[in-house]
């Protein structure tokens, strides 16, 4: 397939080495799409409202005066956001002008140019650029010059023919040419980096280039800095996503990266359409696409793994982008315009004028479908993947997402085979997500904090198992990034809504020890909602410690472990996270079972777990060693367990409700007694569950070769146990 891959971009290669110049505007507004704007102001509200609000921040910014301040703040400083709210209005005023032919509209945008034309030759590096590894010019790192760039571009191309020869040359020679060879040369680096800080600046110079008539630098973009493939617009296409449409650095770094995937994808189809681009690896734009809005919980904010921020939502600028290219120039899906209408914007351009006008005639869904799916992970699908298992479509589900795919770059966590888990809207087992207060400037100037390496990143900040109290890889990017080092697929069955389950391993986030999860979600008939099997089998030859965690949101209500309540909280440990973990409470576990029963906004949430006797559970709260108060104080339940051998299993039951009004709950105890392991080995793992109505189910695992039709027996404590395929749930007497 990368074969493939490779001959398909020599071939475009020699296909594409020129375009034609265009009319202007064409890279992502056209001159059929400035008149389908106005044609359609005043009867699609949304463009409406989408044209009257950039209108407005264009004649504030106009009554305000033309203000391009010196760079010298870091994210959130006043310097830093004027460059921000500068390229908006530019491309906002160049549309408006574009639309309505009023000349102080591209006065205002050519005002703007000849300004930073005049500041940009006098600039260095910016001086808040030792706190980065990729300086820029305007802003402290070269990944905001690069977003800059699209903007103006795009701001650029609409007022091109307004301008004159000679406002065109000292534009393009004093800045944009200037702009383009600092992303390109001096930093060189990032523009021919796959990862998102290289999207946005092949995207930059790649529209640039459309816009000036500059084939070189389109060509550059779009095949990398030596224009042979190896780099550039399409490699990124080829590395970064799977045939799922996964980015490999997580539903929240999709969300930030897909504007310049699709934004420069449409210029390309303006520019060069015989590029074929929204086909390019099978349609992977249009699978990115969906498979960005399906990582998302019931309220549309991305599910948080990797360095998630958590109040990012569908309803995100570059979103917008993603929603509306994608309905306009790929597949008319009515599901998009659920989303559309959430955002309450739209783009000013033919994409935009289509989904107004759709929206306008009634064509949306009357909500947003989530299902299961299983994504896979790496440019042919190798590297793992992702699970998500819903108990239905609509915004009431309960949800689980297991996670096996490969780190995810540097924005990637350590954290193998972790779990989230959701009911509706409210987050029950909960990822930490990334430390960062972005753009505020009191926080280290908005980038991520020094936390966010040594807590959120480590193996124990998240559901999963920790072994020897040591990080995955032993807390090594470099490590975690090597070309064997990815957890694997080892099988999916989401086509049962009553019985769906996922399983995934790896072998090698810890030197000698396997690891295999098994998550399974059971919606018997009758049950309004379904419960979760959690099935952990670590396997080594050597002796380890074994850290099985889960963070919640909500209390904890009910317990059946004896435990001690710390007179004064201590760290957890020392290092890879422990450190910024208060233990709160210690006990022992002194039956085979381990209960923990949690409350959160109305409804109860039971966890059993088999433990063995004399087992430790730590209940702790995040937030020791933290002098900047940078972390979130949420609670977790550690349980340690020792051996070579060993799998936790675990029943994770939602049930009954609260009524503040009424004062009453109702079902507030779980209704499974245990959960035991029957027995474990390279073949399989038995595990059966007992409800306190002495109902039993047993759960067969394949844990050797993966086959829908083979057969297995085994035998433990003298017992055999038989199926067919890679499981087995049934009801036993």
């Amino acid at each position: 397939m990368l074969k493939n891959f490779r001959t398909l971009t020599i071939c475009l290669l020699f296909a594409s080495l020129s375009f034609a110049q265009s009319k202007h505007p064409n890279l992502i507004l056209t001159k059929e799409g400035v008149q389908q704007i106005k044609q359609g102001l005043g009867k699609y509200p949304l463009l409406d409202k989408t044209f009257a609000e950039a209108k407005a921040g264009v004649d504030a910014d106009i009554k305000n005066g033309i203000d391009v301040p010196f760079p010298k703040d870091p994210g959130g400083g006043y310097s830093h956001e004027k460059h921000k709210l500068n390229y908006q209005n530019m491309l906002n005023a160049g549309i408006i002008w574009q639309v309505s032919g009023d000349k102080k509209y591209a006065e205002y945008v050519k005002a703007m140019f000849i300004a930073y034309a005049k500041m940009y030759p006098t600039l260095g590096v910016h001086p808040e650029g030792k706190n980065s590894g990729t300086p820029g010019v305007l802003f402290w790192q070269s990944l905001n010059d690069a977003v800059w760039l699209v903007h103006a571009a795009q701001a650029y191309d609409c007022v091109y023919d307004y301008l004159s020869k000679d406002d065109r040359k000292f534009i393009e020679d004093s800045l944009l040419r200037k702009f383009v060879k600092y992303m390109t040369v001096n930093d060189s680096k990032t523009f021919n980096l796959i990862h998102n800080h290289g999207t946005w600046s092949v995207a930059g110079v790649a529209m640039t280039g459309y816009a000036i008539g500059d084939t070189d630098m389109v060509n550059k973009a779009i095949y990398g800095g030596n224009k042979d493939g190896k780099t550039g617009y399409l490699k990124q296409i080829q590395q970064l996503f799977s045939p799922d449409g996964y980015y490999t650095e997580g539903a929240y770094y999709l969300r930030y990266a897909i504007q310049p995937f699709l934004v420069l994808a449409k210029a390309i189809d303006n520019n060069q359409p015989s590029l074929k681009i929204f086909s390019y690896k099978n349609g992977t734009l249009a699978k990115a696409t969906s498979a960005l809005l399906q990582m998302t919980d019931a309220s549309g904010y991305f599910l948080p793994f990797n360095d998630a921020l958590k109040d990012k939502s569908w309803e995100s600028g570059e979103v917008v982008y993603a929603v509306d290219i994608s309905y306009g120039s790929i597949k008319d899906d009515p599901s998009l315009l659920f989303v559309a209408q959430k955002q309450d914007r739209v783009l000013l351009s033919t994409d935009g004028v289509k989904v107004a006008k759709a929206i306008a005639s009634g064509k949306s869904t009357p909500s947003f479908k989530w299902h299961s799916m299983a994504l896979t992970d790496g440019p042919d699908g190798s590297k793992g993947g992702i699970s998500i298992l819903r108990s239905n479509e609509t915004p009431d589900a309960v949800s689980a997402l297991l996670k096996y795919s490969s780190y995810g770059m540097d924005h990637g966590h350590f954290d193998k085979l972790a779990i989230q888990l959701y009911d509706g809207e409210k987050e029950i087992l909960t990822d930490y997500g990334g430390t960062r207060f972005l753009n505020i400037e009191q926080k280290r100037g908005g980038r991520y904090l020094p936390e966010n390496r040594t807590w959120s990143k480590q193996t124990i900040a998240h559901n999963t198992v920790t072994v020897d109290a040591k990080s995955n890889y032993d807390n090594n990017t470099k490590k975690a990034e090597g070309a064997n080092a990815f957890s694997y697929t080892h099988f999916n069955d989401l086509s049962n809504k009553s019985f769906q389950i996922t399983s995934g391993k790896d072998t090698t986030a810890y030197s000698g020890v396997a690891m295999q999860r098994t998550l399974a979600m059971v919606q018997p008939e009758g049950i309004e909602k379904p419960f979760l099997i959690d099935v952990y089998r670590l396997s080594s030859k050597e002796q380890h410690q074994y850290d099985y965690s889960f963070y919640y949101l909500g209390s904890l209500i009910e317990t059946n472990i004896k435990y001690t309540a710390s007179p004064q909280m201590y760290p957890f440990g020392k290092k890879d996270g422990y450190e910024f973990l208060w233990v709160k409470a210690k006990g022992t576990t002194n039956t085979d079972n381990s209960l923990f029963t949690l409350f959160n906004e109305h409804n109860f949430y039971t966890i059993v777990t088999a433990t063995s006797n004399n087992a430790e559970v730590f209940f702790t709260e995040i937030g020791a060693n933290d002098p900047e108060f940078s972390l979130r104080n949420e609670p977790g339940i550690t349980i340690r367990e020792n051996g070579s051998d060993h799998v936790f299993a675990s029943v994770i039951e939602p049930h009954g409700s609260f009524s503040a009004t009424s004062e009453a709950s109702k079902d507030s105890y779980g209704s499974f007694a245990k959960i035991e392991v029957i027995g474990s080995n390279d073949e399989a793992t038995v595990v059966m569950l007992t409800s306190k109505k002495n109902e039993k189910w047993l759960l067969e695992i394949n844990n050797g070769k993966v086959s829908a039709t083979d057969s297995h027996t085994v035998t433990f404590d003298g017992k055999s146990y038989s199926w067919t395929g890679n499981y087995s749930f049934k009801k036993v007497n």
